[in-house]
């Protein structure tokens, strides 16, 4: 992945929402230091905090690391819908286990 795309991408991203480096920095909880150590080094934050800045500004993490995904309403009906299926695969798996755990082995039949 290209830090140097991310950092393109999101300064002027920060800059539009009218914060200072420092605002922004304290709004994601890392130093400043750390974060002109990212800038100046080009590098990409942890996917946390990278997930962070795409929510912050507005954006979907695909565009910030290069993409093309842009509707970040878009991008998030399709997490709502996969969380969604994981939710209904979690329920469906508690239910079978509970059917199993009901089930108990057959004794042996004496002849």
């Amino acid at each position: 992945m290209d830090g140097e795309i991310f950092w393109e991408r999101a300064i002027p991203l920060i800059k539009a929402h009218k914060l200072t480096y420092k605002q922004y920095a304290e709004e994601l909880g890392v130093s400043l230091n750390t974060f002109y150590g990212w800038i100046k080094f080009k590098r990409i934050p942890h996917i946390s905090v990278a997930y962070m800045f795409a929510v912050t500004l507005g954006v979907t993490l695909d565009y910030l690391l290069g993409g093309s995904e842009t509707d970040i309403t878009k991008a998030r009906y399709k997490e709502l819908e996969a969380r969604r299926s994981a939710a209904e695969a979690i329920k469906m798996a508690k239910l079978i286990l509970e059917e199993m755990q009901k089930i108990r082995p057959l004794e042996k039949q004496v002849s």
